[in-house]
């Protein structure tokens, strides 16, 4: 696998977490509507969007992590010191 491809696997937890967020974001716009206007709208319920923000949170520490990882090329913490212990 070439570094293109690596790195475009490292973008998908952010896309997965950016999409889990949108589907958030619209069953909060669905709840208003139906609160403000009375609109019979479909909405995930309290405990599903818990598990949305849940999923979102998950999904954007694990490309964070995957950020993190040795062999990643914007790694900047696992860089050799000048003189210090490596």
């Amino acid at each position: 696998m070439n570094a293109a491809a690596k790195h475009r696997l490292r973008r998908v937890p952010f896309v997965i977490s950016g999409l889990l967020l949108t589907l958030y974001v619209v069953n909060m716009a669905a709840r208003i509507a139906h609160i403000k206007f009375g609109a019979d709208v479909w909405s995930v319920g309290d405990v599903g969007e818990f598990l949305l923000v849940l999923l979102c949170m998950v999904f954007f520490v694990a490309g964070l992590l995957v950020l993190e990882a040795p062999d990643s090329p914007n790694d900047g913490m696992n860089k050799p010191t000048q003189g210090g212990v490596q």
